[in-house]
């Protein structure tokens, strides 16, 4: 049986650079296939037009935020989980729906819960 990391895609949606760099080698390195958005508008057009296993999705974005981006992942009937890292606060947090997103991981984060919380997403699709 082949390992599930193997078939994992993920897309992370990052505006910060360094961010989005680190958040790509911890995923690379557990072997997990990437592709990336700087902004809301890219994302919402890699959802519509590829498939991931798992999306990784900061809330404040330029073009379209996080909230617009669930909201368009829901409306689209996409089962993809979501797992959102952000620096908003707790009240901003519970605004969010749980059918679309199964993990909140705040910013600042830990590398390895990061890296264990994704790999744990990608083994359950």
């Amino acid at each position: 049986m082949s390992d599930p990391l193997e078939q994992c895609r993920a897309l992370v949606v990052e505006d910060d650079p360094g961010i989005r760099r680190l958040v790509e080698k911890i995923l690379q390195r557990n072997g997990i296939e990437i592709d990336t958005a700087h902004d809301g508008k890219v994302a919402i057009e890699k959802i519509r037009t590829g498939h991931y296993s798992v999306i990784i999705l900061d809330l404040m974005l330029p073009e379209a935020n996080g909230y617009e981006i669930i909201e368009f992942i829901k409306r689209s009937g996409t089962l993809t989980p979501v797992a959102v890292v952000s620096a908003v606060s707790q009240q901003a947090l519970t605004k969010l729906d749980p059918d679309v997103v199964k993990l909140v991981i705040p910013k600042p984060f830990d590398v390895n819960e990061l890296s264990k919380a994704i790999v744990g997403l990608c083994r359950r699709v």
